[in-house]
């Protein structure tokens, strides 16, 4: 993946982080699917949501958008993530 602009430490942290939490994500989605537990669709459409959340916010770091940074990091400690 091309960077367009060099890091900081504290932005590659927090770019392992968000890297990190959304490949769990993926997994536990994954996992749901494949044993095809019955979860409500608003259970795993939110857990779609937050997938999407941690997508935007490394492109937000990659692209040095501090706005949408800060408003996806917002929406993800709403949900309960700590970050």
């Amino acid at each position: 993946m091309n960077l367009s602009k060099k890091l900081t430490l504290e932005e590659e942290r927090l770019r392992e982080e968000f890297v990190t939490l959304e490949e769990r994500i993926r997994m536990k989605i994954r996992r749901i699917c494949a044993t095809n537990l019955k979860l409500p669709y608003e259970r795993l459409s939110a857990g779609r949501h937050l997938k999407e959340l941690c997508l935007l916010a490394i492109a937000s770091i990659d692209n040095g958008d501090e706005i949408t940074l800060a408003a996806c990091m917002r929406e993800l400690r709403e949900k309960g993530i700590n970050i």
